[in-house]
């Protein structure tokens, strides 16, 4: 009877002092290249640490980083090819996200023994990252010209015709002085005849 009673309270001692897990699960988006902060739980003044873990495939996870009780102010950084940092209230800070960072994060508060641990899932989707669009001038064949005939010709024409203008002018004035002399000369005879004959008429 001793024996059975000693059993059920070394139970009930046993029972009293494993520790009861708590869980919770946040879900939060974010974009490509921001900065996320994943919020923990609240936890108080009474526990013995505060990790951060990254969950991977076959239930298993890795440590990012941990609060102990003793130092609350810094906390330990665990070997990782990411650069993450800390925030206030125990959360984790991960800056200029990528879609590798996509995944369920665990906050997990040890307690005291006798106490109660709490855990809290944080699953982050990161939407995919759009390289923007970069405008290239495109690069212009240079245009030989081609040789026009008709183009040629009339450039031809145009230096000949100021020859050809000018002598068409000149030839024109020229003439034109020489009618007119021949026509001053008549009309020089014609008076010098009309003089004459009054003359004639006087005597």
């Amino acid at each position: 009877m001793k024996k059975m009673i000693r059993t059920v309270l070394f139970v009930q001692i046993l029972s009293s002092q494993l520790l009861m897990l708590h869980s919770a699960v946040h879900s939060l988006s974010a974009s490509c290249r921001g900065d996320v902060s994943l919020p923990c739980l609240e936890v108080g003044s009474d526990f013995v640490s505060v990790t951060w873990y990254k969950q991977r495939t076959h239930q298993r996870k890795y440590g990012i980083l941990r609060w102990s009780s003793k130092d609350k102010s810094t906390p330990e950084f665990f070997k990782s090819n990411r650069s993450v940092h800390y925030d206030k209230d125990y959360s984790l800070l991960i800056s200029a996200v990528t879609p590798a960072d996509s995944g369920t994060y665990e906050c997990e508060v040890g307690a005291r023994v006798g106490g109660r641990n709490k855990q809290k899932e944080v699953k982050l989707d990161v939407s995919a990252c759009v390289t923007p669009a970069v405008w290239t001038p495109s690069v212009r064949t240079p245009v030989t010209p081609v040789p026009n005939k008709t183009s040629d010709l009339c450039r031809l024409q145009v230096q000949e015709l100021p020859v050809l203008w000018s002598a068409v002018v000149y030839g024109t004035v020229g003439l034109a002085k020489v009618v007119l002399s021949i026509i001053i000369v008549l009309i020089i005879r014609c008076v010098q005849t009309k003089s004459s004959k009054r003359q004639q008429q006087k005597w």
